[in-house]
C-alpha cells in the first residue's frame, strides 16, 4: 500500500475465532467417512485489531471480553501510543456499531491526529483486513485440531503478536487491484 507523506493507513475490523474442528477439503472411499475429533465449540476469542499494508504489521486486543466502544477506545489509544511520531493515522473500519459509539467519536476528538473513514455499507472487499483475518483462520482453524482451549488460544496469541513472520504471504494477498464496475 503507497504510504502518504508522514501518515498510515490501517483498516479495522474483529474477528472471533471458536475452538472447534473446522475440517478443510479431504478425500476418501464415502463407505468409510473420515471421523475427526472434535471440541466443545463454545470457546471463542474475540480479537479486534487494525492491520498496517505498508509495514505488514498487526496491532490488536485479543480476550474473551465482548468487542464493544469500550474495547475500540482500549485499541485507539494502542494505535495513538504505537504511532505516536505520525503526524495523521487514518482508520479505515468496517460499519460496526461500536465503531460509531459516542465514546469512540469522544475519543477521536481527543486525539486529532486519529481520523476514522468508514467504508461504504455491504463492502467487506474493500477493506483489507478482511484478507488478514482469512489469511489467520487458514493458519489457526482449518484443519487444526487442538485439544484444549489453551492451547488453540496460546496459538492464536503466537500468530497475533508474530506476523512479521508472515510477511512474504501477505505481500501476496494484500495487493491493491481493484476493478472498477459501472452500473
Amino acid at each position: 500500500m503507497r504510504q502518504l507523506s508522514d501518515s498510515v493507513v490501517l483498516f479495522g475490523d474483529a474477528m472471533h475465532p471458536v475452538h472447534q474442528n473446522l475440517p478443510g477439503r479431504c478425500r476418501g472411499n464415502p463407505a468409510f467417512p473420515p471421523v475427526a475429533e472434535t471440541d466443545s465449540g463454545r470457546n471463542r476469542l474475540n480479537i479486534i485489531g487494525v492491520y498496517d499494508p505498508a509495514s505488514y504489521s498487526f496491532t490488536h486486543l485479543t480476550g474473551e471480553e465482548n468487542c464493544n466502544a469500550e474495547r475500540v477506545v482500549e485499541l485507539l489509544e494502542l494505535i495513538y501510543k504505537k504511532y505516536r511520531n505520525v503526524s495523521h493515522i487514518y482508520l479505515i473500519p468496517d460499519n460496526a456499531k461500536y465503531f460509531h459509539a459516542k465514546k469512540v467519536s469522544e475519543r477521536i476528538d481527543e486525539h486529532k491526529k486519529i481520523n476514522i473513514v468508514f467504508l461504504p455499507s455491504y463492502a467487506p472487499n474493500l477493506n483489507l483486513i478482511g484478507r488478514f483475518w482469512r489469511f489467520a483462520k487458514e493458519k489457526l482453524v482449518t484443519d487444526k485440531y487442538y485439544k484444549e482451549y489453551k492451547t488453540f488460544r496460546a496459538k492464536v496469541f503466537q500468530f497475533l503478536n508474530h506476523t512479521d513472520d508472515y510477511i512474504d504471504e501477505f505481500k501476496t494477498l494484500t495487493v491493491e487491484k481493484f476493478e472498477i464496475i459501472y452500473a
